[in-house]
């Protein structure tokens, strides 16, 4: 009997032991994760804010609009009191959307935005950056789902590139300096709503949009630009084709004859040449 109850209390010392040892081990996963998260969260909040700091750095602010922005504060959400700055919540350094229409900056496009790996909205309109657009737009704002940089100075093509910007549904380049042709890969946007490129440069013919929003006069005053929603694409009518074929033929074939006649010539030439010397 004595023996038994030895046997058990053994028993139930070692199955304390297990479950003890299991609980501290749960305690210590969980405080890991806890401290990996918080650490991920932290890093994160820090990446937006080295991202505001750096796009301030890297524009022209004339009439000091940006003057609210203010580095060094420790607290959560600081950034999110910047003018034009939102945020994904009040408490938390995430950016969700920069939006500084008319502040009268200037400078390049400015890639330290990349750092907002949360940014869903960029509006820039309506201020004097210039230059082209970088080509890997796509990896600085890869999640943007408004992207307005109507009415700047922007130059060069429309990077390619963009039309992996898979989200976006409103895209707005109008009254820039942009040139060359759109690029065939905009209709892959096909969640692209709201679109204008009109006031630039460009040329070439139009892709078919699925969009039906957009129309004639997202296009307008881009003397190159052809095909729906504005005129057919010009092209050689066929009788013109033939005629011109036809003088470049005519054109050939008397060069030939040329050559020949005056091969001819010289060959009559030689031989009177030499009858008169015999």
């Amino acid at each position: 009997m004595w023996f038994e109850s030895l046997h058990q209390s053994h028993h139930f010392i070692r199955y304390m032991m297990v479950v003890g040892s299991r609980l501290v081990f749960a305690i210590f996963l969980g405080n890991c994760l806890c401290l990996l998260l918080l650490r991920t969260l932290i890093d994160a909040n820090q990446a937006d804010v080295d991202c505001l700091r750096t796009f301030k750095s890297q524009v022209e602010d004339p009439n000091s609009y940006l003057s609210s922005w203010v580095f060094g504060n420790e607290a959560y959400g600081y950034i999110c009191k910047f003018s034009g700055v939102t945020c994904w919540h009040d408490d938390e350094n995430r950016v969700l959307s920069i939006k500084l229409s008319g502040y009268g900056l200037r400078g390049v496009f400015p890639l330290g935005i990349k750092q907002c790996s949360d940014l869903v909205g960029l509006d820039i309109s309506r201020n004097n950056f210039s230059g082209p657009l970088p080509s890997n737009l796509t990896d600085v704002i890869p999640l943007v789902t408004t992207l307005d940089l109507s009415f700047n100075s922007f130059t060069g093509g429309i990077p390619v590139n963009i039309a992996n910007i898979t989200f976006l549904n409103s895209l707005m380049l109008q009254n820039n300096q942009f040139t060359g042709q759109l690029p065939p890969e905009l209709v892959k946007l096909g969640r692209l709503k709201t679109f204008s490129v009109a006031n630039n440069r460009l040329s070439g013919p139009i892709p078919t949009f699925k969009s039906t929003s957009i129309n004639s006069e997202n296009f307008a005053n881009n003397t190159g630009l052809c095909g729906k929603p504005l005129d057919e694409c010009k092209t050689a009518s066929r009788g013109k084709v033939v005629i011109i074929a036809a003088l470049g033929g005519f054109t050939v074939a008397a060069f030939v004859v040329g050559i020949i006649l005056g091969l001819f010539c010289s060959s009559i030439s030689v031989e009177r040449l030499l009858f008169k010397r015999s």
